[in-house]
């Protein structure tokens, strides 16, 4: 068991003031000095903590983002009044930044093993590279929400808009990634082949916007969550360094956010990039909050379902397609209508099972071969 104080400076709840528009007993704050006092970590399902990094930041500023975030973040519903999630406090600064990238490692580890979920709030991005350490001796799906693709081939210095160029280089046990909400004209032809030969997924702003439920099943696929402030459109979060008018809307960063906190395989999420000195009216505060939030409220209604386990919880479906040696076999749980799908090789002998839509399983059903079903195969057989 990991002992919490050498790693963390405790939350001092006297230091957040309830707004005059909320009772304490209903909110968070309540809920979490409650679960401080009586909840034992061994009993917490989901753990909540801060990190006061930016050393690695193209733009200082995000170290002050935790405790700005927890003052409204405490003010908001507790969801549940028997909801068992702890806030540890803020982790404790490393000599260097590979000090902290460690210490993040053998955080999310030691929770993992505990089956916990863990909530990071930043600090910078690039303490990403920290969470898929703890990564090193398992395959992970990774995916984050970011205006372009934080990767610079040949680049070795990591900062908060390089870090997956370390990913990449480092991690080989990365099955997937997925970028959700990077916009074209931060995108150069060349830098997008060089992302998609690492064999990554991409999805416009655009894409998002017009189709929502679309990203359910990636969300539903990964391991990790990493949630960047400047996705989102700089007139929601002007508390930001990249400052673009175009982005995602507030509400369709909190959408993304209860996906997350929804998925059943997400056991770290991580939430960056805000910046309190140039934040108006603490509007990005608030609202990197309100995320968080909508990722906590998607994680109290969490279901986990597996249709390689638990076959007779599911409706199957067979699809013979003429293209494909193999028939396409879909499941749809009985309970919530969620989709899956079932890849194998060949030669039989490999096969994963991932999540879906009904649209895939109509498209095949007319002789289409999803996307999804290709995209999955190439991983399989890199496995």
């Amino acid at each position: 068991m990991m002992d919490i104080d050498l790693y963390f400076e405790p939350v001092d709840f006297s230091r957040f003031e309830c707004a005059g528009w909320a009772q304490k007993r209903f909110t968070l704050a309540g809920l979490l000095e409650k679960n401080q006092e009586k909840l034992k970590i061994e009993k917490a399902d989901l753990v909540i903590f801060g990190i006061e990094e930016d050393r690695n930041s193209l733009v200082a500023g995000s170290a002050k983002a935790p405790d700005k975030i927890r003052e409204h973040l405490y003010n908001l519903n507790r969801i549940a009044p028997r909801f068992k999630i702890l806030d540890i406090g803020n982790l404790k600064m490393g000599n260097s930044e590979n000090d902290t990238y460690f210490a993040v490692k053998d955080v999310c580890e030691n929770m993992r093993a505990q089956g916990k979920t863990v909530v990071i709030i930043g600090g910078s991005q690039d303490l990403t590279f920290g969470i898929t350490k703890s990564f090193e001796d398992e395959p992970f799906n990774m995916v984050t929400v970011d205006p372009k693709f934080d990767f610079k081939k040949g680049v070795k210095a990591i900062n908060s808009e390089t870090y997956l160029s370390l990913i990449f280089g480092k991690q080989r046990n990365m099955r997937s990634y997925t970028v959700l909400g990077y916009q074209s004209y931060f995108t150069d032809s060349l830098e997008f082949d060089q992302f998609s030969q690492n064999g990554c997924e991409a999805k416009r702003l655009g894409q998002i916007r017009y189709d929502m439920i679309q990203v359910e099943p990636i969300l539903r696929n990964a391991d990790i969550f990493s949630f960047d402030i400047n996705s989102v459109r700089s007139i929601d979060a002007p508390g930001q360094y990249f400052s673009s008018p175009n982005g995602l809307y507030a509400e369709e960063a909190c959408q993304l956010a209860r996906y997350a906190g929804m998925a059943d395989k997400i056991n770290a999420a991580g939430f960056f990039n805000v910046i309190p000195a140039v934040d108006n009216q603490n509007m990005t505060a608030k609202l990197m909050a309100q995320v968080i939030w909508h990722f906590l409220e998607g994680f109290h209604h969490r279901i986990v379902e597996m249709p390689e386990k638990y076959a007779s919880e599911f409706n199957q479906f067979v699809v013979d397609m003429e293209d494909v040696d193999l028939p396409l076999t879909f499941y749809q749980s009985r309970k919530t209508g969620r989709w899956w799908m079932e890849i194998r090789d060949a030669e039989e002998e490999k096969r994963m099972i991932v999540p879906c839509t009904e649209e895939d399983y109509h498209a095949a059903s007319k002789n289409e071969i999803p996307d999804r079903w290709w995209k999955n195969l190439r991983i399989l057989d890199r496995s």
